[in-house]
């Protein structure tokens, strides 16, 4: 038996927005004792970077299993309650950057390659994972372009397509990465 992905419980497709700003609330199930499954290989959420320009993650306390890809390309576990949390009524909201944010920063803030992986700690196969997740995107016109900044000018290490030639929209990047997500294509208008 192959895991399954998390099920969104309750979400808007993001192309059917004009502004794609939404939330996300998702179950990640525990497979069942006794099911045929490769820790290192059968995931929750193959790795990925979010598409728009922020998200902010609100997870249920004591839940590992969110990594993220360092630069010396492993995976490092996200703590679930930081260090100096542990003992805070409400749990932590993690900022995530995305990749508009990538481009308006030239590369200086990193969009965040993470996966949701089934927790090598506790009982096997792990137990059911719930997250919500609010994806920040601008209005669909959006151009993806450096700010104009001292800082990004000088520390800005260079994304794909940022000011060079023809301007990529914030829906021009979110249409190819749902139709290379997704296998998505950005419907024909009929006159």
């Amino acid at each position: 038996m192959a895991a399954k992905s998390g099920s969104h419980l309750a979400t808007t497709p993001p192309k059917a927005l004009p502004a794609v700003s939404y939330e996300c609330y998702t179950q990640y199930p525990a497979l069942p004792e006794g099911a045929d499954y490769i820790p290192f290989l059968d995931i929750r959420a193959g790795a990925h970077s979010d598409y728009g320009s922020i998200t902010l993650l609100f997870q249920t306390p004591h839940q590992p299993g969110l990594e993220i890809l360092t630069p010396s390309q492993t995976w490092a576990s996200v703590p679930v309650s930081p260090q100096g949390t542990e003992n805070d009524t409400f749990p932590p909201i993690l900022i995530n950057i995305g990749d508009l944010l990538s481009y308006w920063t030239n590369g200086y803030l990193k969009s965040t390659v993470h996966r949701v992986i089934f927790p090598k700690e506790g009982r096997r196969g792990g137990e059911d994972r719930y997250s919500i997740a609010y994806f920040c995107h601008p209005v669909n016109e959006s151009r993806l372009v450096p700010v104009p900044s001292e800082i990004v000018r000088k520390w800005g290490k260079g994304v794909l397509g940022s000011g060079k030639g023809d301007v990529m929209t914030a829906e021009e990047h979110l249409n190819s990465r749902l139709a290379a997500t997704y296998g998505w294509e950005k419907e024909k208008e009929t006159d």
